[in-house]
């Protein structure tokens, strides 16, 4: 798949067709406020702040794109630009989280393998459904920044395809394995900042996480972060002492087949393999992205976090006010 290009300002804009099933087509009518007339209004507007905004040296213009940040603020136009804008700064600056996620490197197929993170595919309402089975991380070879790498690199591919955009994901956490040297790599620096980027930055809709077998000393860790979640995201919190207490909310059918599923481990890790592969030149064209950061005031370097670049814990990443000066209609 070729990448899109990031000119802020293109001489001509793509038009834009709803390229899914009419499921998503009511889903985005009814949960979104999206039709035709306000998707095009919008795309206009996020596209003349872009071309306005003194600080965006290049973006992605394409409605694909654009539209995974209207889409999660419901065709705000004014939340969506702050989010996108928080978006591209926070790419700069936790760039181990976000930057060279390339599918080909060696550590790649051994992380598959391992399988952690494994999309399952889509539910019956049409929502993403994602396994993550931390106690599966190798703890000797990777480390918490890696665990984020992956997952971004999961949610960048199916990004492009636009479902999730419009129907949302769900998160189940199978914690059988996990041992507090899983835990323990976590500080409270990067749970807060991981956390701040899911309720603020990274565009998805998360409809419902399930955590299942969650060990008794890593609830003290699960409360943690979820004091740090917005009150909307606690709500769609449920825990679960056994698969069969999961499978009455998780439809059974769309689990591996090593939990009572139809499709094994292993052709879901083909199908992983094969996404990031068609998409790693999408992936790694997100890179070529770029803002000035010096628009955006001191950020100080944290020692207690693992990324290695400057961070900041605030909410918004110090960027919504900026978005306020421009005049966008």
């Amino acid at each position: 798949m070729e990448s899109p290009g990031v000119e802020k300002h293109p001489s001509s804009y793509q038009d834009y067709r709803f390229p899914l099933s009419n499921i998503y087509r009511t889903i985005a009518e009814q949960e979104l406020h999206e039709s035709d007339e306000i998707r095009e209004q919008a795309l206009n507007q996020v596209r003349e702040w872009i071309v306005k905004n003194p600080a965006i040296r290049r973006c992605r213009t394409d409605g694909s794109f654009l539209l995974r940040f209207l889409r999660v603020r419901k065709f705000n136009h004014v939340a969506a630009c702050e989010n996108l804008e928080r978006y591209l700064v926070l790419r700069q600056r936790f760039a181990g989280w976000f930057q060279k996620l390339d599918v080909s490197e060696a550590w790649m197929d051994e992380m598959i393998d391992d399988w952690p993170i494994l999309p399952l595919g889509y539910d019956e309402r049409g929502r993403l459904v994602i396994m993550i089975k931390m106690g599966n991380f190798n703890v000797e070879r990777f480390n918490n920044v890696d665990q984020i790498r992956l997952m971004m690199m999961v949610l960048e591919s199916y990004y492009e395809e636009e479902k999730m955009q419009v129907a949302g994901c769900v998160f189940v956490f199978e914690d059988t394995g996990l041992t507090m040297s899983h835990v323990a790599q976590w500080s409270l620096t990067d749970i807060k900042n991981f956390i701040d980027a899911v309720n603020h930055t990274i565009p998805m809709r998360i409809k419902e996480v399930h955590a299942v077998n969650l060990p008794r000393y890593a609830v003290a860790v699960a409360e943690l972060c979820l004091g740090f979640a917005t009150s909307k995201l606690k709500a769609r919190v449920h825990c679960h002492r056994s698969m069969d207490s999961l499978t009455k909310m998780v439809a059974q059918s769309i689990l591996p087949k090593e939990y009572g599923g139809e499709v094994p481990l292993g052709e879901f890790k083909k199908q992983l393999r094969e996404r990031l592969t068609e998409s790693r030149d999408i992936i790694l064209g997100l890179d070529q992205m770029e803002v000035d950061q010096s628009k955006y005031g001191l950020f100080g370097k944290d020692a207690g976090s693992s990324v290695n670049d400057a961070v900041d814990t605030g909410d918004t990443f110090g960027v919504v006010g900026s978005f306020r000066k421009l005049n966008v209609d």
